[in-house]
């Protein structure tokens, strides 16, 4: 039995994976509320104006992929290869761009006659 050293054991090779994703994708990772999990072989749980979730890598090396919409309340619960959660990121950033767009829109009309 091989014995791990303390820095595999600290390693999250599901949320550095995903970091990689967000990089390749060029979306800026800290735009969207994350919390790092040590879920099997590590990923994220994570909440944006239209949608809550995880993904996480698991031992057969694929991702687990959990969204839930808020609008619709439907869920999205697949194991996933990286090009689809290479996908399925980008859709939510697409969605999250949608939603802050559409805030700022109305704070503007809201706020413009104030002036």
């Amino acid at each position: 039995m091989t014995k791990l050293s303390e820095g595999q054991l600290d390693r999250n090779e599901g949320f550095d994976g995903l970091m990689r994703i967000f990089r390749s994708l060029e979306i800026n990772h800290t735009d969207w509320i994350l919390t790092e999990t040590k879920k099997e072989r590590g990923g994220f749980e994570f909440v944006l104006p239209s949608a809550e979730g995880e993904i996480y890598l698991n031992w057969g090396d694929l991702y687990n992929v959990k969204v839930t919409f808020v609008q619709s309340k439907n869920t999205f619960d697949e194991t996933c290869f990286v090009g689809d959660v290479e996908q399925i990121i980008k859709s939510l950033e697409e969605q999250r761009l949608k939603v802050v767009s559409g805030l700022r829109d109305m704070l503007y009309e809201t706020f413009k006659e104030q002036e």
